[in-house]
């Protein structure tokens, strides 16, 4: 226990996106010993689950998923969350490994393989639910890599909020305007509304008015490298976004 303890400890922070009633517990105790967990309510209307799911870590993806399928009979919930994210973050994002709580009863489900990393049996304890988690961030961070988003010549990094230029040079930005970049990034070839940047960058609880986009973007295309910022469009009829360097 003294071995996992220290090794637990050289883990940082995670971000740890849970779902279902029996992660409430294990979500506590992660939360504890300094680990961020958000809770998601996939019985929302769709927008507001994906702003939820934006927002939950200040606009940065889940490290790892924490599903409890004790009371379905399925694996849906995994797949719509997984949606999500691709809907989201794009397909340019490692999906996060899952850790589902099951029942004897799914292993016989045929597909679960397909979209769970590992399983825990009950009784779901937290000590075991650690260590699971622990060795399957382990194993996906060294076989997925780092958790950047590379972009004409600008990279961010998704883990500590930063954006370099071709040169390894941080780029002045503040945090919102990171996370605009970060969402347009991962969107790239969409073009988006005015209302939507700030619903799904704000969050729809911002009192601000749409001249908030404009004036972000003008100070982004600012920032940005010029070779990046001429890839920064303003499209007549359909908003800003990002088109894809050839």
């Amino acid at each position: 226990m003294r071995h996992f303890d220290s090794f637990k400890r050289r883990e940082k922070m995670q971000r740890i996106l849970a779902w279902g009633q029996e992660t409430a517990a294990i979500g506590n105790s992660l939360r504890g010993a300094g680990h961020s967990v958000a809770s998601i309510d996939l019985c929302a209307r769709s927008v507001e689950v994906s702003i939820d799911l934006y927002d939950a870590f200040s606009g940065l993806p889940p490290d790892i998923l924490l599903v409890d399928l004790v009371r379905s009979p399925d694996n849906l919930p995994i797949r719509h969350l997984r949606s999500l994210i691709r809907e989201i973050w794009g397909e340019r994002i490692p999906m996060p490994p899952c850790l589902a709580l099951v029942t004897r009863h799914h292993l016989s489900s045929p597909d679960l393989p397909t979209v769970v990393d590992d399983i825990l049996l009950p009784p779901y304890e937290y000590c075991e639910a650690v260590a699971r988690l622990t060795f399957l961030l382990f194993r996906f961070r060294h076989i997925r890599g780092s958790n950047t988003l590379r972009w004409a010549d600008v990279t961010l990094d998704l883990d500590k909020g930063v954006a370099l230029d071709c040169h390894d040079r941080k780029l002045p930005l503040t945090p919102r305007e990171f996370n605009l970049l970060a969402f347009l990034c991962s969107h790239r070839g969409k073009f988006f509304s005015r209302e939507n940047l700030l619903n799904l960058v704000w969050g729809v609880q911002f009192e601000g008015n749409e001249r908030t986009v404009d004036i972000h973007i003008r100070r982004l295309r600012a920032k940005l490298p010029t070779r990046a910022a001429d890839f920064l469009e303003t499209r007549r009829g359909m908003g800003y976004g990002l088109s894809d360097p050839q």
